[in-house]
């Protein structure tokens, strides 16, 4: 292995965190971390950090780096400035590869349009070879479905042999979700922009839907990456989502939900895990299924076309069916139906965990049961 293999196997190993993503040893990887970092950009983050979402004075950085400081400060900017690097406070953060770096570089996307692209290309590449499906077969999804806005507020009883009240919390819907925040901005979506880079735009939209809130959205609003909405207006782009065809999605906890992505199956990293791989471990599903009333149903079709996992089908008796296997209860099927022929009805009471160090501490016992990074 040359110098320059060994700085770039280094920082594959720091992005691989352990309680996320790791990224396998192979070329797709190395075409994406020779695009994403220069040789010099390398060089620093490999000597310079000792592992990811550590915090760490330029000041370290240079003493391990042997830069000089003013040489040094400018390309730690550089850095920060394209998503590379997070500043917190004083301190300089390397991010995770997935999720992390992925989402603030392909988001910002200020970097040289041709790395851009190539990073993009072996991203893509690499979500479609299921590189992170193993970790994700551990046992605790980090993400989980939210019902569409509309469908929420249309349950129906729960089935009587689930001992859980019927009622929609504050957690399982997006109108409260919401609410506690008095920033939030939409922002462009990292997934869509790899497969635009890739050459394969996504199938159901081209407009931005991704959501951030609090602390979150006002940096990206400081960056210039994302574009400050009002509540209302908020609302109306989750609908506008849910026309498209988009699920809600936001971390598996209760509290603190400071983002909400609004994906398709073609390009999110975690949908194509259900639609090409069918791992089901992928994702948290929503509490809810949904029915079809046959009396208002109008066969129409629209919900199987709009159905992000194809669970609805039309039967040989000119029926439209719901496969329960594949059905993630996000309520796409029940915001497009035009006759109000599909509710929701609440069948289990899964409680996400309380917080983000809830969650951290689920991906780290989970963690335990995946290969470690080959080093």
């Amino acid at each position: 292995m040359t110098e320059v293999e060994d700085v770039y196997d280094k920082l594959r190993v720091l992005l691989s965190h352990r309680h996320f993503t790791p990224l396998p040893k192979n070329e797709l990887v190395d075409k994406l971390l020779k695009n994403i970092y220069s040789e010099e950009e390398a060089f620093i983050v490999a000597n310079g950090f000792k592992r990811s979402f550590w915090p760490v004075t330029l000041r370290r950085i240079r003493k391990r780096t042997k830069m000089k400081r003013k040489e040094l400060k400018k390309k730690i900017k550089e850095m920060m400035d394209k998503g590379k690097l997070v500043k917190r406070g004083h301190f300089v953060v390397l991010p995770g590869y997935f999720p992390g770096l992925f989402e603030e570089y392909f988001t910002f996307s200020k970097d040289d349009p041709e790395r851009l692209k190539k990073a993009g290309e072996a991203h893509f590449s690499l979500i479609q070879s299921g590189f992170h499906v193993e970790h994700h077969t551990a046992g605790f999804p980090v993400f989980r479905v939210v019902p569409a806005v509309d469908p929420i507020q249309k349950t129906i009883e729960i089935d009587k042999s689930i001992k859980v009240k019927n009622r929609v919390l504050s957690y399982e819907e997006l109108k409260k979700l919401m609410k506690r925040y008095k920033t939030l901005a939409v922002q462009p979506c990292s997934c869509r922009i790899t497969g635009k880079l890739s050459g394969n735009p996504c199938k159901l939209t081209d407009e931005n839907f991704c959501v951030s809130a609090g602390p979150l959205a006002r940096f990206l609003i400081k960056e210039e990456v994302a574009r400050r909405v009002s509540y209302d207006e908020l609302m109306e782009i989750f609908k506008r989502a849910e026309k498209e065809g988009l699920v809600h999605h936001t971390l598996n906890m209760k509290k603190g939900a400071f983002f909400v992505c609004n994906c398709c199956p073609c390009c999110c990293g975690y949908l194509t895990q259900l639609t090409f791989f069918g791992n089901r471990n992928a994702i948290a599903i929503s509490n809810f299924i949904p029915r079809i009333d046959i009396e208002k149903c109008k066969v129409c079709s629209l919900c199987a076309k709009k159905c992000p996992l194809g669970a609805i089908i039309k039967s040989s008796d000119d029926k439209m069916e719901i496969d329960l296997d594949l059905c993630i209860g996000c309520g796409i099927c029940a915001s497009n139906c035009p006759n109000g022929a599909i509710t929701l009805k609440k069948v289990k009471n899964y409680k996400p965990v309380k917080g983000h160090i809830g969650v951290l501490r689920k991906i780290r016992r989970a963690s335990k049961k995946v290969s470690k990074v080959e080093v």
